[in-house]
């Protein structure tokens, strides 16, 4: 078996949705000839913690983590935040701060301890590719040392897009023109420096082969997906019509602000909200409101939840909230948590600007997309469900079965090792 090293700043048990990607990664690449050894921060500095996830890691897995300079800025046991206000202003004005100075993320301060122990691990374990996942995205900085210290070839994966979404409104800090023209050398270095790039929507690789060139087969879309582990075989349970559950997991934030929820729900009479219960799992940003004060609406705030409680979420629904902005990017964006959405086969109302998520939704016919900025067309769907509740969905594509993104990650290190830059 070949083994190829895997650097992957998030990790269990770090949570959130951006580790489901690598964690599966891991679980299945080993049936397709890989061994993947990873490396990750001891002490990482996340928002939330997830041990559940390291039930998903094959037995044997070899696992390096490395001690890093950074302070626990935002680390929570369990997803719930530890201090109280004034530690959590204080742990906030730090955090923006760092994200102000520190280039080309406040993670950085992880390469120090890493790049010494470097030479550690890559004579311990004589990779024969480096794949590297982002983000953050300075983890791609210890990628390429160390394909240049191995003389190994170096693969990037692009969970988020870089330069043209996550730098532009995303990645806090990251708004000025200085700052966007230097992401944008960064990454266009770091891009031709790669044998492959994988990205997790078509539209990033297309538009990094317009940007820095090389061949179109050099860009490789591997979407992410539904573990079907995951999810019951049996078709979904029926539910009693009333009340309308509709659900929403995943970080309530800017770009995928619940507002235009809101805003719809606005719209339907007190009588037609009492028939309604929103549920909200995961954490939310302090810029944002999950309890708009509209008469008649309950709204279930259950923080972030474990990733098997979080599928039960979905599974309880009648139907699933998907939410994203309207800005620089946002229609290339493919959310991870659409795929389990879709696996969840119950009807999803996409609150969405014209772009991939939207197409994706309508080509699986999964359900229904309205305009962030026309909330006329979400209330009148809402209030349609709320006389005839949608039915569940047939199975998801197989295309999107996380065992098919390992297979693709192996062709991808494959490819690379012939392609060698």
């Amino acid at each position: 078996m070949k083994r190829f090293l895997f650097i992957s700043y998030v990790f269990p048990p770090s949570g959130g949705a951006g580790v489901q990607r690598g964690v599966k990664l891991v679980k299945y690449i080993g049936a397709h000839g890989w061994e993947p050894v990873v490396v990750t921060p001891d002490r990482p500095s996340v928002p939330v913690l997830d041990p559940s996830l390291g039930q998903d890691l094959p037995a044997g897995l070899k696992v390096e983590r490395i001690a890093s300079w950074e302070p626990a800025l935002g680390n929570a046991a369990g997803g719930k935040a530890g201090a109280g206000p004034v530690a959590s202003g204080a742990r906030d004005m730090l955090k923006g701060l760092a994200s102000s100075l520190l280039f080309p993320d406040r993670h950085v301060l992880w390469l120090p301890t890493a790049l010494a122990a470097l030479g550690r691990v890559l004579k311990r374990w004589q990779p024969r590719v480096i794949l590297v996942s982002g983000p953050p995205f300075s983890s791609f900085l210890l990628g390429r040392a160390a394909a240049r210290l191995s003389g190994r070839p170096l693969v990037l994966d692009f969970r988020d897009e870089w330069s043209g979404f996550y730098a532009r409104g995303h990645q806090p800090g990251g708004q000025g023109r200085l700052w966007g023209a230097a992401v944008g050398a960064l990454e266009g270095s770091l891009v031709r420096a790669s044998a492959r790039i994988t990205c997790a929507s078509p539209d990033y690789g297309a538009r990094f082969q317009v940007l820095y060139g090389g061949d179109p087969d050099k860009y490789l879309w591997i979407p992410n997906g539904y573990d079907p582990d995951d999810f019951p075989a049996a078709p979904p349970a029926p539910l009693p019509a009333s009340p309308l559950r509709l659900v929403y997991t995943g970080t309530v934030m800017g770009v995928t602000s619940l507002r235009p929820l809101w805003a719809a729900l606005a719209r339907l009479s007190e009588e037609q909200r009492r028939g309604l219960v929103v549920e909200v799992a995961g954490r939310v940003a302090e810029c944002e409101s999950i309890q708009p004060g509209l008469p008649g609406l309950r709204v279930i705030s259950h923080g972030y939840l474990e990733h098997r409680a979080s599928l039960d979420r979905l599974l309880s629904s009648h139907a699933l909230l998907l939410t994203l902005s309207p800005g620089p990017g946002a229609e290339r964006v493919l959310p991870g948590k659409l795929y389990e959405y879709l696996a969840a086969r119950r009807p999803i109302l996409g609150i969405l600007p014209r772009g991939r998520a939207a197409a994706l939704v309508e080509a699986c016919q999964a359900g229904v997309v309205a305009d962030p900025d026309r909330p006329q067309k979400a209330a009148e769907i809402i209030a349609r469900w709320l006389q005839d509740p949608p039915p569940p969905l047939p199975p998801p594509p197989r295309l999107f079965d996380r065992r098919q993104a390992a297979a693709s990650f192996a062709r991808a290190l494959e490819e690379a090792e012939r392609a060698r830059p």
